[in-house]
């Protein structure tokens, strides 16, 4: 609040602060009238009518403008003239009196800047010094050097609170102004803002019509693009595509065309919603014949009824009728023809507009993606088995005694994780897995791994050699790009569940799920399988070489549910 005074009423207070320095003189004169001998009766007049006029000058010039520091400070030091040297000794030992240089000092702190105060505050005891100095030499006072020294102290003590409470103030009014300055630049800010989202609203309200025909094609494209997502078998996301097509577009039937086999020379139906009364068997489109050439060098949608069909063989025109009336768009992947998309007439008769047009199109796009990615999933998952079989092999050409023995694992880690109801990725990841746990056995010397001796517990640098292959296995599928969850099978699948295992001695859940399961399922078939130091050990041994070490070795949880689902299996059944 005095903030908010001061920065807007600056010059009114200084005007009534020189009008106050008026008005006591006045009462004193009354009080002292006749008294005064130190200084003539007109004299006083005088002085106090100077002060004034003084006063009068700054209301009439500058009473409604901006503070004057420079004017100010100079009607300062005249006024302070005119208080100490023709004021002070007529009045000094009135205890009224003190008011005036205080009021004057406490205004003149308060207004002035941090530059003209100094100025000001020296000149002021400068000549109340002097005055004191004079009229103490000429006996004006009684006592003159305690009054004077109480009338400095006091000053001195106004002065000295007057500058901090200025000073004080003065970082307020900048704390103040930098507000105002921030808040002046935020409301600037603010109003950029405002103009722009006037104007983005005036844009808005101009592209809203567009935006209302544009919204079923909008919609469309993100139902579409999220089906992308899904993690789906490739004709459930095409059959949806279809779904889409007939139930926006309100058509009666839609069909995809593309080839099922990479060795097939035509295309045929992959996919169709609707579409009845046709043997889909008997649609065949040769990659050479004259339709699809046409086809071929099409890039939108068009009109089954505007293909020319003079140069069309009589299979090819019986297609065409099948479709009379559709909107067909060709599919293309990196510009290489792959099958089209047919789009049966609407069952209300209406013809086709543009969204449906732009729908058909978008469509056709989708599925030219969802093609490509079937063909390199089909092409990874080939490659994929292409390299674990030619591991298999390997492994088997080194170990004649593991042969099948991976395959039996695999089998029995699959059916083990389906009763325990592992998710299809942790399941497919536990078969690649254990098919490939023993591959680090390429990397064992002979002599170690086809050691006819037989060992004991405390053959410790035998079993560590043999037991290498989990590292060494682990290295070999880290390098050959297998995910994190294989190479783990591979190496801990000798790890103990009471954590006295191979390599790391780790234990319990530190061991994952499906490790654990391959633990149990490896044992049995290693003891029922032969071994370069024995034969294999009947299944009743192995069950209970497999109960005496659940809970130490094995997992007691994964064990019994194994044994469960052996005993569910014909009598000497062998999984391959």
């Amino acid at each position: 609040m005095w903030t908010l005074i001061l920065n807007t009423e600056k010059t009114r207070l200084f005007l009534y602060s020189k009008l106050a320095i008026v008005i006591l003189p006045l009462l004193l004169l009354l009080e002292f009238f006749g008294k005064i001998h130190v200084l003539p009766l007109d004299i006083i007049l005088f002085a106090v009518a100077f002060l004034f006029l003084s006063a009068i000058f700054w209301g009439i010039i500058y009473l409604n403008r901006p503070f004057r520091d420079n004017v100010a400070q100079n009607l300062f030091f005249i006024d302070s003239v005119i208080i100490f040297l023709f004021l002070y000794p007529a009045f000094a030992l009135s205890k009224l009196f003190i008011l005036v240089p205080i009021i004057y000092l406490l205004i003149g702190c308060t207004l002035f800047s941090a530059r003209a105060l100094p100025v000001a505050l020296i000149s002021y005891f400068s000549l109340f010094i002097l005055a004191a100095v004079v009229y103490g030499i000429l006996n004006v006072f009684e006592r003159p050097v305690e009054t004077s020294m109480a009338h400095l102290f006091l000053l001195g003590l106004v002065a000295g609170a007057s500058t901090i409470a200025a000073r004080a103030y003065r970082s307020l009014q900048e704390e103040q102004d930098k507000f105002h300055r921030e808040k002046t630049l935020f409301h600037k800010r603010y109003d950029k803002l405002e103009r722009e989202l006037s104007l983005s609203r005036q844009h808005s309200q101009i592209l809203d019509k567009d935006v209302r025909k544009r919204e079923i094609e909008i919609k469309n494209i993100l139902t579409l693009s999220g089906q992308l997502n899904v993690r789906e078998d490739s004709r459930k996301i095409l059959t949806s595509f279809l779904l889409t097509a007939i139930g926006q577009i309100g058509a009666s039937h839609a069909a995809i065309l593309a080839r099922e086999r990479r060795d097939h020379n035509y295309i045929s139906i992959i996919v169709q919603k609707g579409l009845r009364g046709v043997d889909q068997t008997t649609i065949r489109l040769y990659l050479h014949s004259n339709l699809l050439q046409l086809f071929n060098s099409v890039r939108e949608p068009i009109l089954i009824n505007q293909i020319p069909r003079q140069d069309l063989y009589e299979d090819e025109i019986k297609i065409l009728q099948i479709f009379e009336g559709a909107l067909v768009n060709p599919i293309h992947i990196r510009n290489a023809f792959t099958g089209l998309l047919f789009v049966g007439s609407k069952i209300s008769n209406k013809a086709f507009t543009k969204e449906d047009i732009n729908l058909v199109s978008i469509i056709a796009n989708q599925t030219a993606f969802v093609l490509e990615q079937s063909k390199l999933t089909q092409d990874y998952k080939e490659f994929y088995a292409k390299t674990i079989r030619a591991m298999l092999e390997s492994l088997e050409a080194k170990f004649m005694f593991g042969r099948g023995h991976n395959v039996r694992t695999a089998n029995y880690a699959n059916m083990v994780a389906q009763r325990m109801q592992l998710n299809a990725r942790e399941i497919k990841d536990l078969t690649y897995g254990s098919l490939l746990h023993d591959i680090g056995k390429i990397a064992i010397k002979d002599e170690y791994l086809l050691n006819s001796s037989t060992f004991h517990d405390n053959d410790t640098t035998m079993k560590e050699r043999i037991l290498d292959h989990t590292v060494e296995g682990s290295k070999i599928l880290k390098a050959s790009g297998f995910n994190n969850s294989i190479i783990d099978l591979a190496l801990h699948h000798h790890e103990f569940y009471n954590g006295k295992g191979y390599p790391h001695k780790i234990g319990e859940n530190d061991i994952a799920l499906s490790t654990r399961i391959l633990a149990v399922c490896n044992a049995f078939d290693a003891m029922t399988s032969d071994r370069p130091h024995r034969k294999a050990l009947p299944a009743s041994t192995a069950r209970q070489y497999l109960q005496q070490r659940s809970n130490s070795q094995f997992d007691p949880e994964i064990v019994t549910i194994f044994l469960e689902e052996i005993d569910k299996a014909p009598t000497g059944k062998r999984f391959h």
